[in-house]
């Protein structure tokens, strides 16, 4: 248990180190991962973003929070979601991409507390409510965190054109890293999922949007 904790939180604070480097080199560097693009995307208007046309809100689902409490993705009802699928001990593109959740919300003002800042596991047999509690509230402590079976999870990503493969790990003291999509979501109040972000989006793109999700009134077609 000693060793885990001292492990978990190594990597807590490796992540918050990463988000501080990578924020420095995110100018200069290329994309560190191509996301896979999902079907039904066409391209937004606005740079950065992919425009996703649906006639139905999508699909729900039950994962287990931070708290070790179902949440379900219909009781972000009312508010924007942002959406990222990650792992706690990803060693550069998870904490980068949480980093990037900090800045939309502090960009978004008085705003942000209407938006809900989502990660789910693509590694649930390592993070459990307890780890994925200690590593999104390091980000905020009002991100939430969401993890369950690795074959459900798979499944919820597949609606959303997520990939993940587990590989061996070379050069490193984990066990096994794990690929996975980078993109990010966007679904909004009424549950229809509205723009998918590829990897190092500008955070004010953003901000921008769902900025623009919360002052429009209309309803969900």
């Amino acid at each position: 248990m000693k060793r885990e904790s001292t492990q978990l939180a190594l990597a807590v604070a490796g992540a918050l180190t990463l988000t501080v480097l990578f924020g420095l080199l995110g100018a200069f560097a290329p994309n560190l991962i191509q996301g896979v693009r999902s079907p039904g995307v066409a391209p937004s208007p606005t740079p950065g973003g992919l425009r996703v046309n649906h006639d139905a809100p999508a699909r729900d689902f039950t994962l287990t929070d931070q708290n070790g409490r179902p949440l379900s993705l219909s009781d972000l009802r009312g508010r924007p979601a942002l959406i990222f699928f990650g792992y706690t001990r990803c060693p550069d593109i998870c904490p980068l991409a949480l980093g990037e959740f900090k800045t939309v919300k502090k960009l978004l003002g008085a705003q942000a507390g209407q938006v809900a800042f989502v990660m789910i596991s693509v590694d649930g047999s390592r993070d459990t409510p307890r780890v994925m509690k200690r590593y999104v509230e390091a980000f905020d402590p009002a991100f939430i965190g969401l993890t369950g079976d690795e074959l459900e999870v798979q499944r919820i990503g597949l609606d959303y054109g997520v990939r993940f493969v587990k590989r061996k790990a070379d050069n490193t003291a984990a066990t096994y890293l794990v690929d996975h999509t980078s993109h990010t979501y966007l679904i909004d109040p009424q549950g229809y999922w509205r723009v998918t972000y590829p990897f190092q989006t500008p955070p004010e793109i953003i901000a921008a949007d769902i900025a623009r999700m919360l002052s429009q009134s209309t309803p969900a077609p």
